[in-house]
């Protein structure tokens, strides 16, 4: 479970406090095991430094971040990798792309792993259970294995790095619109993948999204950003009933115009 407990951040751009940016002013928010939470909010809200703050990029200014029942507020952002799944917007981000598609994961296959001495990991069991693992996507991916990253597909990469990030069971799993750098088709098959996978792990997932249609689609829990504040929330029936309508309506309420690309 991950409680985010009044948390606040100020970006100090130069030595004007009239310049301020106040990036986040109080937000709470509590995410259980099996929830898949949609975020949306124009650009400026708050939703990609919310994340940052969960991963460590950037300390709270005031409140606290807890990982099952652990203060992780003041903790590095690499002492949080082990338990903090997460996949970017750039595909190119979440895998290395000199190394074979088998390296890849065999490094994330590790990832929470207690350190053990040196030992030869491109194993056939090893072979045999990744193949496992990608069948399932219908990429063709498991007689690939031996192929460096970088001859991949973006939607192909980031299919490979949403599998990467949850294979070792992450406490929590963050999503940075990392549907947006791609094609329309890709984008749906890779969102269809994400939920797949989110029900079936039922990791606790925050993803942020500027598709409507999505953030109503997917997930249990929707949340609306604006200002560096929470301002809308809907489960259950609730978020069922919602329209993208609904929420320009209540974008337009805010004084905000939703960005041309939350209108897919």
């Amino acid at each position: 479970m991950l409680e985010v407990k009044s948390i606040h951040k100020t970006f100090h751009l130069d030595s004007n406090p009239e310049n301020d940016k106040y990036a986040l002013r109080g937000v709470s928010l509590t995410i259980e095991e099996g929830d898949f939470v949609t975020v949306i909010g124009s650009n400026g809200s708050g939703k990609t430094t919310l994340l940052n703050m969960i991963a460590g990029v950037y300390p709270p200014d005031e409140g606290q971040i807890i990982l099952d029942g652990k203060d992780i507020s003041r903790l590095p952002i690499h002492k949080r990798a082990k338990a903090i799944g997460r996949v970017f917007q750039d595909p190119m981000v979440g895998t290395i792309a000199d190394m074979s598609l088998f390296e890849n994961l065999s490094i994330a296959s590790r990832r929470r792993k207690p350190q053990s001495p040196v030992k030869w990991a491109l194993s056939k069991s090893s072979e045999n259970h990744f193949k496992e693992l990608l069948a399932p996507l219908n990429l063709g991916l498991e007689n690939r294995l031996n192929s460096p990253m970088g001859t991949f597909s973006g939607g192909q990469r980031q299919s490979v790095t949403l599998l990467m990030a949850t294979m070792a069971k992450p406490q929590i799993l963050l999503l940075d619109e990392h549907t947006a750098a791609l094609d329309p088709s890709t984008a749906k098959k890779v969102m269809e993948l994400t939920n797949e996978i989110v029900t079936k792990t039922k990791t606790p997932t925050l993803m942020i999204t500027h598709n409507m249609k999505d953030a109503i689609k997917y997930g249990n829990r929707l949340i609306m950003m604006d200002g560096g504040k929470i301002v809308f929330q809907a489960s259950g029936e609730e978020k069922k009933a919602l329209t993208v309508k609904t929420l320009l309506e209540k974008f337009s309420a805010l004084g905000e115009l939703p960005d041309s690309a939350i209108l897919a």
